[in-house]
């Protein structure tokens, strides 16, 4: 039967979450708030007009994307990848270079950022391939395809270069086979050799790693010649380790040291985080008032609109304010770990996981990048930060959460 059809219609809205509308919605409206404060830093108002017309587009997105049957999603999937990884291409081709990067296009007159709505088609791809795993197909052979899907948007988001956005896929690629039950053995296999490349980084940290991977392996069965094979693997890493070092650009580097020693470079590298830190503490319990932030308000704090707009809430709402952001995250996954289990649809429970990892990685790095405890990436706090293409994408992705809710009774 059709959904426009009343009584299924009515059926199906019983199993609409109100709390994940209701917590988009909550993060959304402190968003415009952050930004508008941050215009009126600048005696303007060109930012927080432009993210109110953002917010509606998204706010349609989202309530086209909760209508779309989960069938369409799956038959489509394919296709919005092939769209998304063409895009992607035409990027390094023909994409317009804004902060020392080549990150967006322009359709329309609008600046489009396609590595964005590429999570989404990259999360449904996964979820296909996933879902009609079949028994008498190898973890090998499933591994490699995803790995053939894994690799090209990682690659191609890493030469724009935009390193913050190609780690997402991996970081979902791993959530969704931890979800899928994928052996801890297996997982060990392939972030033995990642971990060793920070080695001679952070031997205090790293070393208890490896050697807990190795107690995994070794107690899962795999025998000493595939350790000996393993080991080898995690030795070349460490070594070649620099040469993938000295790929990066100069700011990423910078980027990914200075959160370690800000005050090393304080007028450069280092400002950033010791602008951020100095608002976030200055907003005390409950903060300096709306409008009222010093930090803000006189311009001492960089990119307070877009990635570091959570040091302006804890400026001018204090401990209060940003208790509030982390709590309603923490509804969001709440929400959408929920839907993924209550789903009946294989394919939407992997959908649902995907997109709910996604705005919550987005979420924890950035919200620790802007208090110092790991590095500065670049990534957006979702349904906060300024921007239409990733405003969107979290909008769409929340919409599609919301139908695998009204469609959890379908296979």
């Amino acid at each position: 039967m059709a959904l426009t059809n009343p009584r299924v219609t009515k059926s199906r809205l019983a199993y609409l979450d109100y709390k994940l509308l209701i917590t988009v919605l909550g993060l959304t409206i402190i968003g415009l708030l952050l930004i508008y404060s941050a215009d009126h830093s600048q005696n303007i108002k060109s930012h927080f007009t432009k993210q109110i017309y953002f917010s509606f587009i998204g706010i349609t997105a989202l309530i086209t994307a909760s209508i779309i049957p989960p069938r369409i999603y799956n038959a489509t999937a394919y296709a919005a990848y092939g769209i998304g990884i063409l895009s992607l291409l035409f990027v390094i081709i023909a994409g317009i270079i804004g902060l020392g990067a080549k990150r967006w296009l322009i359709i329309g007159g609008v600046n489009v950022q396609p590595s964005e709505p590429v999570k989404l088609a990259y999360i449904l791809v996964l979820s296909v391939v996933l879902s009609r795993r079949r028994s008498t197909v190898s973890i090998v052979k499933l591994l490699r395809t995803i790995a053939l899907l894994g690799v090209p948007p990682t690659l191609l988001v890493l030469m724009q270069p935009d390193l913050g956005t190609a780690t997402i896929f991996p970081v979902i690629t791993a959530v969704m086979l931890a979800w899928f039950g994928l052996p801890l053995k297996v997982f060990a296999l392939f972030l033995l050799p990642c971990i060793s490349l920070f080695l001679t980084v952070y031997p205090w940290f790293i070393s208890p790693l490896l050697a807990f991977g190795f107690v995994v392996i070794y107690r899962s069965g795999i025998k000493w010649l595939g350790i000996t094979a393993i080991a080898v693997v995690c030795a070349v890493a460490t070594f070649t380790a620099p040469l993938a070092w000295n790929q990066l650009e100069e700011y990423q580097q910078k980027r990914l040291t200075s959160f370690l020693n800000p005050a090393a470079d304080p007028l450069g590298s280092g400002y950033q985080i010791i602008q951020s830190k100095v608002a976030i503490g200055s907003g005390g319990f409950s903060g300096q008032g709306f409008l009222k932030g010093t930090q803000t308000q006189l311009r001492f704090l960089p990119e307070q609109h877009t990635d570091f707009i959570f040091a302006l809430a804890g400026e001018e709402f204090g401990f209060l304010g940003t208790s509030i952001i982390i709590i309603l995250f923490l509804l969001f996954g709440w929400s959408g770990y929920t839907l993924a289990t209550h789903s009946k649809n294989q394919f939407m429970s992997f959908v649902a996981i995907g997109i709910t990892s996604m705005i919550l990685y987005h979420a924890v790095v950035n919200i620790g990048m802007v208090i110092g405890i790991l590095p500065v990436t670049g990534l957006p706090l979702p349904f906060l930060s300024y921007g239409g293409s990733f405003l969107l994408t979290c909008f769409t992705g929340t919409g599609i959460l919301i139908s695998v809710g009204l469609y959890r009774r379908e296979r």
